[in-house]
């Protein structure tokens, strides 16, 4: 039976509308906004400049949404490349997920550019070979290829269909390389201490499995309308099984990552390693380790309270926060050192979003779920069991 056709869980489908509206009015409201601003004043609606801070919120923003979308093609490769049948009721919706968020980080990049279409023409035409940017570029065209075969040939063609392989494999492929290849672009920036690191890559996978773990999570939740007792067999045994643990190492993993780079930053003495304890001293960080870490890592390493659902949810939501909070701070910390100081450029510089920078992000958040919940209302995204 086509997709198109076939009928919606009943429980789910009002909020899902709700969603849809919602999340649509605040795009035309959200992104008139920008558009007007960009058209009206230009760069200057950004509160980047040219002492230093070259890249703000709407970089941040698109490097969440990205990282979160290679994020969630690794968890759908669990089933369409490995062949994991545990992960088989949720691949479709992250999959589907997945090309959400890429759209949503996207617009944000595009909208962080002053000539995007320039930009997407040049650099993968450059042939700059020595540049992590042209390689990143020419990966994520092979993903967003591969991304598109599955939706037409996998998703649009029945909750019984099965994936072509080849685009799975292209999908796993290039969401594994432009990852690393993302934590690449600031790794080897050696003139940036606060970034300089062969870890930052292996960083970035972590961390795009775990904001692709909780993206299933809480979009699971609500395309079942927030109540989990309308979970099938299967994906009540995967949450609380294999997808329970699989949070839990992630959890570890992530907040092994932060401490490491956290105490060896707060030891360092090198120009560039003090915005640590810029960082340490600030009360928002350190509601990102205890609360933002500390709390889903205990639900998650603790048997019995990731087995609760509920609880679960709660982790998630607070973990996808803290990975915000966490690239806003890796991707603005690193840049608050000036690269040739001078009179102008005195002790670190310092940068907070105009509202023209929080209505970019507000965009990319609406775009994602008007993409999000339009599939979730026209196509089978719970599998064949679902």
């Amino acid at each position: 039976m086509n997709t198109l056709t076939q009928p919606r869980p009943a429980a789910s489908a009002p909020l899902m509308s709700l969603v849809l509206i919602a999340a649509a009015v605040g795009l035309v409201a959200a992104g008139g906004f920008v558009l007007s601003q960009l058209m009206s004043v230009g760069h200057a609606a950004y509160n980047s400049d040219s002492r230093g801070i070259f890249w703000g919120l709407p970089v941040v923003t698109y490097d969440f949404f990205l990282l979160s979308s290679t994020g969630l093609t690794l968890l759908a490769s669990a089933w369409t490349v490995f062949g994991l049948k545990d992960f088989e009721p949720i691949a479709r919706r992250a999959l589907w997920l997945a090309v959400a968020a890429m759209v949503g980080g996207v617009a944000a990049l595009f909208m962080e550019l002053g000539t995007p279409l320039r930009a997407l023409l040049l650099i993968p035409t450059s042939f700059q070979t020595d540049a992590p940017l042209f390689w990143k570029v020419w990966g994520i065209i092979f993903y967003t290829v591969a991304l598109a075969v599955l939706v037409l040939k996998w998703l649009a063609a029945g909750a019984d269909a099965q994936p072509p392989k080849w685009a799975a494999v292209l999908a796993f492929a290039s969401a594994v390389f432009i990852t690393f290849v993302a934590g690449t672009v600031y790794g080897m920036m050696a003139m940036r201490p606060f970034w300089f690191g062969g870890e930052i890559s292996l960083g970035f996978i972590v961390e795009a499995l775990l904001g692709g773990v909780t993206f299933i999570i809480i979009f699971t939740h609500l395309a079942h309308g927030m109540d989990s007792s309308r979970f099938d067999e299967r994906t009540r045994t995967l949450f609380t099984g294999t997808l329970a643990g699989l949070f839990g190492v992630l959890m570890v993993a992530h907040a092994l990552f932060v401490a490491s780079r956290l105490v060896a930053g707060l030891w360092s003495n090198a120009d560039g390693m003090q915005v640590w304890h810029y960082l340490w001293s600030r009360p928002v960080f350190q509601a990102e380790i205890w609360i933002g870490i500390g709390v889903p890592l205990l639900i998650t390493v603790l048997p019995a309270l990731r087995k609760s659902l509920s609880l679960q949810l709660v982790a998630a939501l607070i973990a996808i926060v803290a990975l915000f909070v966490a690239r806003y701070d890796f991707v603005i910390g690193g840049q608050m050192v000036a690269l040739f100081k001078g009179s102008w450029a005195h002790g670190l510089l310092q940068y907070t979003p105009s509202l023209t920078e929080w209505a970019v992000l507000a965009t990319a958040v609406f775009l994602a779920n008007v993409v999000n919940a339009a599939g979730e209302k026209r196509l089978s995204l719970g599998g064949p069991a679902a």
